[in-house]
Parts: C-alpha cells; sequence; structure tokens
C-alpha cells in the first residue's frame, strides 16, 4: 500500500482504474482520452467486460482480474454501482477515487442512501474521495487527470489550485485559455468524503501550490475550512475565496435586526478577515486574482502609477481604483521636469498619464514614461492597454509587445511589481504579448475592475496582521433566561448589565405614579416604553414614547403605552422610564449563525440600521486585531471618531456580546440598538435579546 497521503494519490496516482472505460460512450471515453493527452505517466487500467481494449490499453473484465492494484480508481458507472466498485477497489488497495457526474447522478432519498454507502466504504479503507457529481481532478504539472470534460491544449501547469463545489467554474478554469497556471483543479462535487477543509489543509503542505482559489456554495464542513484557511495561512500561502448563493440564509426570518443583517454574506465575510483570506465578488475577480498571485509576487503597499493610451480609460481607471481603496500618487517634480524636459507639449501629466499622440515613436515614448514611473514613490507598476488581442490590428499589437517589454525593462532589478492589464475583457493577448511578461513572472489582468481588485486583494492580504488570542472572558454571574424566546427589555437589560455594557439609566414602574417619580428623579425629558417580553420592535407596535417633558406627560404616556399594549393583546406589567441621552447612534449586536456559530456585528443604529445595511462582522471570539479592525470596515468607524468617542471602549462591549454567546450556548441573538457614544461615555439605551425555545422556557 503507498506511504503517501489519500489526496496525494487522489491528484497523481501511480496508476488509475477507469470502471466503465469505452471507446464510445462519453464518460469512459473522455476519461482515457484525457490520460493519453496529458501524457500521463503511470498505468492505466480500463475495466468492462464488453472490451478488450480502450484507446491502446488492454481492458479488463473486473477489478478483481488486474494484474496489479491500482492507487486511484474513477468509477464511471451508475451511481447505484458505485459502492461496490469503490469496495472492490479498496479491497485491492486503491487509497482515491473519482465520482463523477456526466449523467450519472441520481437524486432523492435513494441517492442519499449511496452517498453514505460510498462514504462507509471510503471511512472504513481510508479513501479519498472526489464527488459525488463533481468533473474530477487534474494536476497539470505532474500530467494527471481523472477528469469528464476535454482537456484543453492551453491549459498550463502552475502554482494555483483551484477547488471547486461547482464543476462548471472548474471547465471555466480549464477553458480560459493560456493564463493562469494549475497546479491542481479539483472538483470536490457534494463532498459526502473528502471535504474543501481537507484539500485546503493538503495544499498547505503540498510543495508545488503556492496559491489556493476556492468557489464554493455552501460550507459543508465549517470547522474543516476554518482549520484548512488557518493552515494555508500558517504556511505563507493566499487564499482567495467566491463564495456564491450568500442571500439564501441572510433572507430568513429573524426576530431581531442582528439575525437579518449579519446573515450568511456578512458573516462569512467577517470569517475570511479574521482567517486572512481574499473575499471577491464574482468569478472573474477569482481567476485574475489567481493570475496575480500565481506569479509569486505581492506588492508592498496599494500606491500604484499607471500608464494607459488613453484620456478617457485612464480617467476611468481613476475612478475604479479610489472606489477600491487604492492609491494613484500624482507625479513628483523630477518626474514632470524629466518629462516635459523631453516632451514640451505633454499637456497634462498625471496619474493615471496618457501619453497617446506626444510623440509618434512610442517606443521612447513608453519605455521613457515607464522607467520614470518605476523610479516614484510607488508599489506597483501598471500599463493598462487593451489593443493586445489576436483580433487587433498589427500596428496595435506591436504597442502591446513594446509596452510589455518596457513594463519588463523598467521594473527589473526594483521592488515595484509590474502588472499588465487590458481595461475591458473581451479576449486574451496575443502569444507576443503575453510570454514574455509570463516568462518575467508579471501578471497580466483582463478587466479592469476585475484587475484592480486582483491588486487589492493581494495588497490586502500582503499587510494583514496575525491574530493574537482573544482575551479569555471575565467570570459572570449565571444569568436567568426564563422570560419566553424574546425576552422584555427589562430581562434584556439585566443580562447586558451583567456583562458589564453599559446602560442609559432607567427604571421599571408599574404605576404611573412611580413613572412619575421616577421622571422627576432621572431628570426630563425622559423615554417611556411598555415593559412587555414577546415583543421584538417595540417602536413599530407602538409601546416606545420618546422626548417625554412634563410629569403631566409622564402620567398621559403611560396610559397610552398601556392601551397599546391591549391593543396589540400584550400582558400589561408596567413602563421602563429612562433617561435621555445623546451621541452617535450604533448598533452592536451578535448573532448565532447556523453555519459558523456565534458572530459579532457592529454599525450605524437607530433608524439606519434597516436603511444602509452598513455593517462588519467577526467570528467569535474575536481577537484584538479584529476589534481594533472592526470599526473601520463599515461606517461607524468614522462616526466613531467624529463624536470622540472611545473606541477601545466600544471593542468592550462586542467582547462583551461575545462572551455572553460562549457562555450561554441558549441565546441566539442580542440587539444593542442604540448603543449612545459620545466622548462622554457609552450608553445601551435599547436591549433585546431572544434564545431559543429550549432556552426561553428553561
Amino acid at each position: 500500500m503507498s506511504l503517501r497521503s489519500p489526496i496525494e494519490c487522489l491528484l497523481a496516482p501511480a496508476s488509475i482504474a477507469v470502471v466503465g472505460a469505452s471507446p464510445t460512450s462519453y464518460v469512459g471515453r473522455v476519461l482515457c482520452e484525457n490520460l493519453r493527452a496529458i501524457g500521463y505517466p503511470g498505468t492505466v487500467y480500463p475495466i468492462n467486460p464488453k472490451y478488450r481494449d480502450v484507446l491502446g490499453w488492454s481492458c479488463y473484465p473486473s477489478m478483481e482480474e488486474l494484474p496489479q492494484a491500482p492507487e486511484a480508481v474513477v468509477a464511471a458507472v451508475s451511481l447505484e454501482r458505485v459502492p461496490s466498485a469503490l469496495r472492490a477497489a479498496a479491497e485491492r488497495g486503491a487509497r482515491a477515487a473519482v465520482v463523477p457526474g456526466g449523467g450519472y447522478t441520481e437524486t432523492g432519498p435513494r441517492a442519499l442512501e449511496l452517498h453514505e454507502e460510498i462514504r462507509t466504504v471510503a471511512l472504513e479503507h481510508g479513501m479519498a474521495v472526489a464527488g459525488p457529481n463533481c468533473m474530477g481532478v487534474i494536476a497539470p504539472p505532474l500530467r494527471s487527470a481523472m477528469y469528464i470534460g476535454t482537456l484543453a491544449d492551453s491549459l498550463l501547469p502552475g502554482r494555483v489550485a483551484l477547488v471547486s463545489q461547482s464543476g462548471s467554474v472548474c471547465e471555466a478554469a480549464v477553458n480560459m485559455g493560456p493564463r493562469v497556471g494549475f497546479s491542481a483543479i479539483v472538483s470536490c462535487g457534494t463532498e459526502t468524503v473528502t471535504t474543501v477543509g481537507q484539500y485546503l489543509d493538503h495544499f498547505a503542505t503540498d510543495a508545488g501550490t503556492g496559491v489556493v482559489a476556492l468557489f464554493v456554495e455552501g460550507f459543508r464542513d465549517p470547522s474543516g475550512f476554518l482549520a484548512g484557511a488557518r493552515a494555508l495561512r500558517e504556511a505563507g500561502k493566499p487564499l482567495a475565496v467566491l463564495q456564491a448563493g450568500r442571500t439564501r440564509q441572510a433572507a430568513e426570518a429573524v426576530a431581531a435586526h442582528s439575525g437579518t443583517l449579519a446573515g450568511a454574506s456578512e458573516v462569512v465575510t467577517g470569517a475570511l478577515r479574521h482567517l486572512g483570506a481574499i473575499g471577491l465578488d464574482d468569478l472573474d475577480e477569482l481567476f485574475e486574482v489567481s493570475e496575480l498571485l500565481g506569479h509569486g509576487r505581492l506588492p508592498r503597499g496599494r500606491r500604484l502609477f499607471v500608464v494607459t493610451d488613453s484620456g478617457g480609460e485612464a480617467n476611468l481607471v481613476a475612478d475604479h481604483a479610489r472606489q477600491l481603496g487604492l492609491e494613484l500618487p500624482p507625479p513628483s517634480g523630477p518626474m514632470k521636469d524629466r518629462l516635459q524636459s523631453r516632451w514640451p507639449n505633454f499637456s497634462f501629466l498625471g496619474n493615471p498619464i496618457d501619453p497617446w499622440g506626444v510623440d509618434p515613436d512610442y517606443r521612447a515614448l513608453y519605455g521613457e514614461i515607464l522607467t520614470v514611473a518605476a523610479g516614484e514613490d510607488v508599489d506597483v507598476v501598471a500599463m493598462a492597454l487593451d489593443k493586445v488581442t489576436p483580433w487587433a490590428g498589427k500596428n496595435e499589437t506591436d504597442l502591446g509587445v513594446v509596452a510589455a517589454r518596457a513594463l519588463v525593462d523598467a521594473t527589473t532589478g526594483t521592488d515595484r511589481m509590474p502588472v499588465f492589464l487590458t481595461v475591458h475583457a473581451t479576449g486574451p493577448a496575443v502569444e507576443e504579448v503575453r510570454e514574455p511578461l509570463r516568462s518575467a513572472r508579471v501578471p497580466l489582468l483582463h478587466g479592469l475592475r476585475p484587475a484592480l481588485a486582483a491588486v487589492r486583494g493581494a495588497w490586502w492580504w500582503a499587510q494583514w496582521r496575525p491574530r493574537s488570542p482573544a482575551r479569555p472572558a471575565h467570570p459572570h454571574p449565571v444569568v436567568p433566561l426564563t422570560e419566553g424566546r424574546i425576552l422584555s427589555e427589562r430581562a434584556s437589560r439585566e443580562v447586558l448589565d451583567a456583562y458589564g455594557i453599559p446602560l442609559v439609566a432607567g427604571q421599571e414602574a408599574a404605576t404611573a405614579d412611580e413613572a412619575v417619580a421616577v421622571a422627576l428623579r432621572l431628570g426630563f425629558p425622559v423615554v417611556m416604553k411598555a415593559d412587555a417580553p414577546g415583543v421584538a420592535h417595540k417602536a413599530s407596535a407602538g409601546l416606545v414614547a420618546l422626548d417625554v417633558a412634563s410629569p403631566e406627560a409622564v402620567e398621559a404616556t403611560f396610559g397610552r403605552l398601556r392601551e397599546a399594549a391591549a391593543a396589540a393583546g400584550i400582558a400589561w406589567r408596567g413602563a421602563l422610564v429612562q433617561a435621555t441621552v445623546h451621541g452617535a447612534e450604533l448598533l452592536c449586536g451578535m448573532r448565532r449563525d447556523p453555519v459558523f456559530g456565534p458572530a459579532v456585528l457592529i454599525g450605524l443604529g437607530g433608524t439606519l440600521t434597516e436603511v444602509l445595511h452598513d455593517v462588519a462582522v467577526r467570528l467569535c471570539p474575536p481577537s484584538p486585531e479584529d476589534l481594533a479592525e472592526l470599526l473601520d470596515e463599515c461606517s461607524a468607524g468614522a462616526v466613531i471618531d467624529a463624536v470622540g468617542a472611545d473606541r477601545a471602549a466600544i471593542g468592550g462591549v462586542l467582547e462583551a456580546l461575545s462572551w455572553l454567546a460562549l457562555q450561554h450556548a441558549e441565546v441566539e441573538e442580542v440587539d444593542v440598538n442604540p448603543l449612545f457614544a459620545s466622548a462622554q461615555g457609552l450608553w445601551a439605551a435599547d436591549a433585546l435579546v431572544v434564545t431559543t425555545e429550549e432556552g426561553g422556557s428553561r
């Protein structure tokens, strides 16, 4: 039996058995054709009792009749036959398997039963399994492929490993032309056995992989994903993640604002930032960041100098760069003097710079400008030029060739990262442009926004700070949660107070006279709320009154709140009378995400919460670095600084909510909205705690 790991045997097996191999049927034929096309150096064992040979390989009637044990098997048969095929292979000593789709996928309860049978066989024998319902796996540098899509001649070997739950995304990578170089392409399918996290963990130690690109629709093994992502970060290998379908969980009905806003998209974003993984928004961005990082270069910072051949496109570059948080420093005085002394009719010298029409000898023009740009105080020197496609005219592609070589020459021996990009993404570059860049390890990016997003992602990954351990929780008293699923504000305030979260001064009043006495003690105007369990949003139910300014108004408001409670069918227990405070209104909250567990969030509070959906999220427990970063990932940070509030104190509120979540598994959501913040302090003005059905009824 091989001493290599099962995933190593999956990606680069010494021998492969193709169950269902065929010279005519699509999947059985393409699997064998791909092994021929990629130049697979190992032994191939086609298995099919109908044939004596397939594509020149001897074909065997069954697994038992093979002359030697295969290290891997691919099952090109119906799903009903897969468990027995895998068991036969495992008993011969196979360590890995691919269970593709391609017409063999079944759905419904029977499919789930078969998946469980496959899982049982694999776990019994320690096999890695790609699928079921996948395209297979490819390892271009190792010339190995158990893959059911046609392999393109343009597929390049390299240092990027792509792991995708979508087979179509793998097909896009295979057929994108000679661009990104891959160490492996893994279509993981349903992850019945081998999960995304296990692939990430493998590539963390794989010498041939320097970058991992991941496309997921969901996290079937969240803890495994987190562990694999951490392993990649510890290995110094960037992980770029694109998740599709991020709004499905966010659409679920939940009782508190925090649950609505901290849905899958925000929680995944927070998890990726905690892990130091690059989060992306579309497939173009995933491939462009793969191309950039696959060359093994990282920018020192986010300052770019961009050379174009169009004033309009230069303005477009500037717009998108600033939207993405990239910097475009203006040309220095010496740069302007040098260029204007040579070309006095240079009408405008800026960044981006457009030299078109300044000199008909564009060879000297672009070479000089790029050389001077590489001497500026920037981190990236970029050439933005569109006329490089195979259908462009020769004069235009000649400019692309000159610009590519000039970019390489200008940045060689410097610490400036060179980038060649096209403003549009209408096609590949001609070989005369493409190959000099690839040979010099210069990324060639297509599409303006995806290209700039890739640069920003690479910079963000390089400047990410390692996480320190979260502070241990302080001991807190046991908090009784016995009012039902949605706690009253009285009970919710008790929970926050137990965890040291500062509250707006207030007191419950059972009668109008008691309410007046409380208001006199607090000072007018006051805020009055019905003391009502089971109501998530009291204001929309007419159970909150602001700016109550006199004893008479308190008495009248008490009566109106009681009438509103009765109209809503809410049992009346009295009113909560609170002092009026002022400051920036923030939202601080906690949501127990069904995938990743508890997470804390911050954003603008009050009425802006529902309007802006502008929040930042971290999984619990947040590290000190997470707490410092959260405020600057949404508008709350600028507002906090504008009013002079204490950032550390606000981080302390989020930390307390994290401790609450970790110590009380029955708490599903917490909503502190608003939390007033000013230079004088913090005050939680409204509190909502939501528990599980079991927790709230104890």
